[in-house]
């Protein structure tokens, strides 16, 4: 879990009382070394935890205590308003009831913020991950049905020589046109994703798939708290695999929203539109085409100057790896974060995805929230202790789940932590 500035300390004294006017070294920049022209900043972090459901499956559930850490640095160079990093970490876990699915990822990535002019910005981020899919994991995943479903010893009995991995490269530009205080901006998004597996291909070679994304938008200032805005979602993802190509499918989803600042304590943003999901060949003639209704609608607060609430609400379609079923969900998340002083920090979150499967006509029903206290140490030192829940409730009721995680964690260098683009932005 990321540790953000002013962090977790084991009284809560000050429960009603306000911050302090107190500057600390957490606040402070994160903690660099400098490279000749060059600003190195190490990354660490380090967490036990005991998991009750490691597969996240009740059927063959399995519990064991977690050690992970992250280890690794982002290289920054600053030239007046352009910015470059490169950015390395690993990532290991240890499961110690479960050791063929210990594993160590890699990843690599960088990114730079280039202002040509004052009416020409353009940000470019580039990665490459190196990672695995823990056993049990499908709504995040996109699949039907969670790898090893039929048992704890599913890599023996389905003939997986352990749990999924692969290679994921990724790149994202975003251009913007106009000055920064100009009523108008043009906007052009564009994001890739390329899935390739390394192990388990009778399973995985279906997976293979490259995704592009393309979102042109505008957006106008009709008020000086008051911007309304315009995109076209497009969404194109090609499998590799010829028998599943039929499965290609193109989204679109035309928006129109805005955004709204009625005060430095209150923001609102929505976009609603019209969605359209296409196959290029299923195997059910009535799923070539689909239509529906779609939005995200965000609001935070914050009450006090240490107090903040945010919540968010979107309903999207997403099309399942390989399959011709469409997943339609409502989801729902909600958080608060309150510095109860200038070192503590609590944060509770909750969300809800109610996911209706339209090809496989089935309901699933995904619940997680917890809890995260944290303290920041020094500029170069946090610590905190972290509870989540989660749970699946499916109509097809073998694939339920309840899990209980609770995690102690330390991070060094927490400002470069929040900061750092890594595929790990949070421990849960």
């Amino acid at each position: 879990m990321r540790i953000n500035h002013r962090k977790f300390a084991w009284g809560l004294l000050a429960f009603c009382g306000p911050i302090a006017a107190e500057e600390l070294d957490i606040r402070k920049d994160p903690v660099i070394i400098p490279a000749g022209p060059f600003e190195f900043a190490p990354i660490f972090e380090a967490a036990e935890s005991y998991n009750d459901n490691i597969f996240q499956q009740n059927r063959f559930q399995r519990d064991s205590l977690l050690t992970q850490f992250h280890a690794g640095g982002q290289l920054a160079l600053e030239r007046q308003l352009n910015r470059y990093a490169v950015t390395y970490t690993l990532q290991s876990s240890q499961y110690h009831n479960s050791p063929q699915d210990d594993y160590i990822d890699h990843f690599v990535g960088g990114t730079s913020h280039i202002e040509f002019t004052s009416r020409n910005r353009l940000d470019v981020n580039m990665g490459y991950l190196d990672s695995h899919y823990q056993r049990g994991v499908f709504l995040g995943r996109d699949l039907i049905s969670p790898t090893g479903q039929n048992g704890i010893d599913a890599l023996s009995a389905t003939g997986r020589s352990g749990p999924d991995q692969y290679h994921l490269h990724t790149a994202d530009a975003t251009y913007r046109y106009g000055r920064a205080e100009a009523k108008g901006n043009l906007e052009l998004k564009f994001n890739a994703l390329d899935y390739t597996f390394q192990n388990n291909r009778e399973f995985t070679a279906r997976q293979d798939r490259t995704q592009f994304v393309v979102t042109p938008g505008f957006y106008f200032r009709i008020a000086p708290k008051t911007t309304l805005q315009t995109q076209v979602e497009n969404q194109l993802i090609k499998h590799r695999q010829a028998e599943v190509s039929g499965f290609d499918s193109l989204k679109q989803r035309f928006l129109l929203g805005g955004t709204w600042a009625y005060s430095t304590k209150t923001q609102i943003g929505a976009r609603i539109g019209y969605l359209r999901q296409e196959f290029d060949n299923p195997t059910d003639p009535k799923a070539k085409e689909f239509d529906d209704v779609t939005w995200d609608l965000s609001a935070s607060w914050s009450p006090l100057s240490y107090s903040r609430f945010n919540l968010s609400i979107a309903r999207d379609v997403s099309p399942s790896v390989a399959s011709d079923n469409l997943r339609a969900s409502d989801r729902y998340r909600l958080g608060w974060t309150h510095d109860w002083t200038p070192r503590v920090k609590t944060q509770l979150f909750g969300s809800r995805e109610n996911a209706e499967n339209l090809g496989i006509k089935r309901q699933d029903d995904y619940t997680s929230f917890g809890v995260d206290l944290n303290y920041g140490i020094r500029r170069w030192l946090g610590i905190g202790i972290n509870y989540t829940y989660r749970s699946l409730k499916s109509e097809n009721q073998q694939l339920d789940f309840n899990q209980n995680v609770i995690m102690f964690y330390l991070t060094g260098n927490p400002r470069i932590s929040d900061d750092a683009k890594t595929p790990w932005a949070s421990w849960y």
